[in-house]
């Protein structure tokens, strides 16, 4: 991994805080902004209506109102003004508000010069955000199917609307004409079929390849939104969501990889970071529409590009080892996949792991992360192929190293075929001791993940945690294994931490292990943990989920679950007055039976003044009606079975006003 692309990944620099500073410091010395020229009094407006937007508006009407101001004094000016740097940024921010006049004056200004608006690197992001805009109200909320989450990312808790959901909820749910939503989808039809006709121009350009990109994303119907001063990336999958789109469209984005795997620099895609992008971009709309279609351009990727070797790192003895050869059928069987190394060492896995020889691929950040959006949008049979190629023989190796180790979390997570899996878990049992060294915990937290997926290997990746924890074979060590494993540190050196971390990775391998099918032996050692520590390790982010998954499993029995909340009795106070400690009660609360649920409420009430004297133990303390509890328990307890009774029962739908039902008669 010697090349010069061979580096860590770096963390993205947040340009919108350093923006405005920036800005009004190049102001004070004659420059408003790169790009196109603009006067004094015109930087200043703009200027100030993005400390306006950075600021924060809640209201929607304020939004809209602003947007249309600000949109008027670009009359005649339109091109220019979005041509600067600082303006641009104003109008990406509010054009998600402006009405439809407004928009169709932009799309008509923007169309008579489209090549260079494609090209400009600050107008390509007006464009880029109206052809979002243009999709959303060309859709309608009616055309919303479900949120589009990766397979790989956690489920996410509903949080207060961002500046990202706020805008989609307005130009989905507001009530446009006919006419302005019909023009909304000719544009983002427009726009696609102008890239796919310039393809040759502009898939190596940087800024028209973001708009090419978008615009594959809206022809499937997935929606990622651009908003500017906002995290990009990983940050926006939360909000990504699936739409229904005309069929026509699904026609055009086929034609972009038809096109691209004929042309020569094809194989050539994956290691440049533009063209990297837009085949992953690829890759996620064919997973949408065609299927079969994905897995014929997985196949090629994987073939003409991924298996060559790297100029910079192959042996010139080539005695040593003969390079990878592969033949793949196209038909759709059980002889799918073969690999051969030839080679004269009567076994490759027994190598010294010096003498691994990678494929060009896992040289290259991009064409690594092309790969990672490739295992994760891959069918079985390409999948197995993708593994047996290029993972096979190396995956441990792979997961010690700073870049590549991504790559086999995200394998980890999207294994299919229990041999495949059981063959990636052989490689990587020996080395998991030294991926603890190394911090490279993610790999076992993908590893315990398959395992729960997957229902295989469970109980010797238990051993496997114990004894590279240095917690087996001895009675008293082995009490010490869940606190060596939220810690995801040796006995040696656990055993003398007294502080409150939980490592984020340690608490969710906890999680997956309590859903084993026998999690017995880390169950007794929780429950035989003194309460003190454990209240320690509950009242923090990372480990107050644990609980979650004590209480939800279904190999965990409910005199287990009772011995833990007798256990915790006496410290429920101080878990109530926390924020994430009040999460642990309320699931303690929910799976206590009658009995537990009176002594939960008369520890909370003998000490009321102090839990709710934090803002999370009023919370509880009201949401828990305590205030009854002291008037009569018996009545509170049959209120709290009622209660508990009506939150099972599935919601009823709302029954409709005589207004709403003749809402279109009255107007």
């Amino acid at each position: 991994m010697s090349t010069e692309n061979s580096r860590k990944r770096k963390r993205p620099k947040k340009k919108g805080s350093r923006f405005m500073r920036n800005a009004k410091g190049f102001a004070k010395k004659g420059i408003f902004g790169r790009g196109t020229n603009i006067d004094d009094e015109q930087f200043s407006y703009f200027i100030n209506i993005l400390d306006a937007m950075k600021s924060g508006l809640e209201d929607v009407e304020d939004r809209v109102n602003m947007a249309n101001n600000v949109f008027d004094q670009t009359k005649d000016q339109e091109i220019h003004l979005a041509s600067n740097q600082v303006v641009s940024k104003a109008l990406e921010s509010l054009i998600g508000f402006v009405d439809a006049a407004q928009l169709e004056r932009f799309f008509m200004k923007f169309g008579d010069s489209l090549r260079p608006m494609c090209s400009d690197r600050f107008a390509s992001h007006v464009l880029q955000k109206m052809l979002e805009i243009a999709f959303l109200r060309g859709l309608g909320q009616a055309a919303a199917q479900n949120s589009f989450e990766s397979d790989a990312a956690p489920e996410i808790k509903k949080a207060k609307p961002d500046s990202a959901q706020i805008e989609e909820e307005y130009n989905l749910e507001t009530e446009f004409s006919a006419e302005h939503r019909d023009q909304c989808r000719q544009f983002v039809l427009r726009i696609s079929k102008f890239m796919l006709n310039n393809l040759e121009d502009f898939v190596w350009d940087s800024c028209a390849t973001h708009i090419m990109r978008a615009a594959i994303l809206h022809l499937v119907g997935i929606h990622v939104p651009k908003i500017a001063f906002e995290k990009g990336g990983a940050d926006l999958v939360k909000h990504r969501k699936l739409y229904t789109v005309p069929e026509e469209w699904h026609e055009v984005m086929k034609e972009f990889p038809q096109r691209l795997e004929m042309w020569p620099q094809f194989v050539d895609f994956p290691y440049e970071a533009h063209t990297s992008a837009l085949l992953g971009v690829i890759c996620q709309s064919l997973r949408v529409v065609d299927k079969s279609m994905l897995k014929h351009f997985g196949k090629k990727i994987l073939m003409e590009s991924f298996l060559k070797p790297n100029d910079e790192t192959i042996t010139e003895d080539k005695d040593v080892l003969k390079y990878v050869k592969i033949e793949i059928d196209d038909d759709d069987n059980d002889n799918e996949k073969a690999l051969r190394l030839e080679s004269k060492a009567d076994n490759a896995e027994t190598q010294p792991e010096a003498n691994v020889v990678l494929p060009k691929v896992f040289h290259y950040q991009c064409a690594s992360m092309l790969l990672e959006t490739l295992v994760s949008v891959a069918g079985a049979k390409l999948l197995t192929q993708l593994f047996a190629m290029l993972f096979s023989g190396r995956i441990a190796h792979l997961a010690q190293q700073h870049q590549t180790n991504f790559a086999v979390q995200r394998l980890l997570q999207h294994l299919k075929e229990v041999s495949d899996f059981e063959s990636a878990f052989n490689e990587l049992l020996p080395h998991i001791e030294q991926l603890l060294k190394m911090g490279m915990t993610g790999v076992i937290y993908a590893l315990s993940g398959a395992c729960l997926r997957l229902g295989a290997k469970q109980a010797q990746m238990i051993t496997a945690l114990q004894t590279n924890l240095h917690v087996a074979g001895d009675k008293e060590k082995s009490k010490m294994f869940f606190h060596c494993l939220v810690k995801l540190k040796p006995y040696e050196i656990a055993v003398s931490d007294q502080s409150g971390f939980v490592h984020l990775h340690g608490s969710v391998i906890v999680q997956h292990l309590l859903q084993f099918n026998k999690p017995i032996l880390l169950v007794n050692c929780i429950l035989e943990s003194p309460a003190v520590q454990l209240v320690q390790v509950l009242n923090t982010p990372n480990g107050s989920h644990i609980v979650d998954a004590f209480m939800q499993s279904k190999y965990i029995g409910e005199k287990s679950r009772e011995r833990l909340i007798r256990q915790l009795e006496g410290f429920y106070v101080d878990l109530a007055t926390t924020r994430h400690g009040s999460r642990v009660l309320d699931q303690c609360f929910k799976a206590a039976q009658e009995s537990q649920k009176l002594r939960i409420a008369k520890e909370l009430t003998s000490r009321a003044n102090m839990t709710k004297g934090s803002q999370y133990g009023l919370i509880m303390y009201n949401k828990y009606r305590l205030d009854t509890f002291k008037l009569s328990p018996t009545q509170w307890l049959v209120s709290m079975g009622k209660q508990a009774e009506e939150e099972k029962k599935p919601e009823k739908p709302q029954k409709r006003t005589a207004t709403e039902l003749f809402k279109d008669i009255l107007s």
